[in-house]
């Protein structure tokens, strides 16, 4: 089928809202009271926002002022023809903020890849976070199997996303979930941005970089920051696995640490009351008042 391409028209068709930035248009959504405190939540490598819906409602009726919204190339936001790389993602999240005259410091909320976003955003942006809390965060990149290295592969991999990237992509995200139930509910809000096309452009182009992102050395730098920290982790993760938590924590002294029983890679879907909870209840442990 052919893909279409993200315009105005398309845009005026889908939900959330948008902002254009330097690189084009990102899709964004913006709950809770306006006087409430900002917290910002960053997704994974491929996913749409929709990965915190069973999040930020909750936290916007609890008070918060909640920014969720998508990487260029992922979801609903512009795919535009560049190196995907940290930097990226990081400059991404600083101009957003900006544009939408968000209150600073910030909360963020990093899920996966989001997380070391996050965590090079506070590193690298002193003043931008107040408090950061991980979700099964990138910490080391796993050893890659067979069909990771062939997609990771010049031109055998653009090839294979080419031919294959809808399933190769939307079968991908099975892996995250402990229980097939989870993961078919998530689904058809992941489906819909894949009919646009780019999607396994950037993808592809994130997957090559991340081996050369300086994760020890941005853990390490926010280790120092006396920012505090919450890290969650499904203790089910088969994605990253939970024995990188003991790693990186580490790498966060004084870290707070959140396992969640019965969850894969994503326990802010599985188990949303539980992180749910474990979020609001640290963020007012450390100042957060809502009125």
């Amino acid at each position: 089928m052919m893909k279409k391409k993200l315009d105005d028209a398309e845009r005026s068709r889908l939900p959330g809202s948008f902002v254009r930035l330097t690189h084009g248009f990102v899709h964004y959504e913006l709950s809770g009271p306006p006087e409430g405190p900002a917290l910002l939540l960053v997704p994974g490598l491929s996913v749409p926002y929709s990965t915190w819906s069973r999040n930020s409602g909750a936290l916007a009726e609890a008070g918060y002022r909640v920014l969720r919204y998508e990487h260029y190339g992922r979801g609903y936001s512009d795919r535009p023809v560049l190196s995907y790389d940290l930097k990226l993602y990081v400059d991404q999240i600083e101009e957003l903020v900006s544009a939408l005259g968000l209150g600073r410091p910030l909360a963020l909320v990093g899920l996966s890849m989001g997380g070391a976003v996050a965590a090079a955003t506070a590193v690298r942006h002193p003043g931008i976070a107040r408090a950061l809390i991980l979700v099964d965060p990138l910490f080391e990149w796993p050893e890659q199997g067979p069909g990771s290295r062939l997609l990771a592969a010049p031109f055998l991999g653009d090839l294979a996303m080419a031919l294959l990237g809808d399933r190769l992509l939307a079968g991908g995200q099975r892996g995250d979930f402990l229980d097939e139930a989870s993961f078919r509910e998530f689904l058809p809000s992941y489906m819909p941005s894949l009919a646009y096309r780019g999607i396994g452009r950037a993808v592809l182009s994130t997957m090559r970089s991340i081996p050369s992102w300086p994760l020890s050395r941005t853990y390490a730098g926010l280790g120092r920051s006396g920012l505090p920290l919450l890290l969650i982790w499904g203790r089910e993760d088969a994605t990253l696995p939970f024995a990188q938590s003991e790693r990186l924590l580490a790498a966060l002294p004084g870290a707070e640490f959140r396992p969640i029983e019965g969850a894969g890679h994503v326990p802010q879907w599985e188990k949303a009351g539980e992180v749910n909870e474990a979020i609001l209840g640290f963020l007012r442990t450390h100042g957060d008042t809502i009125s």
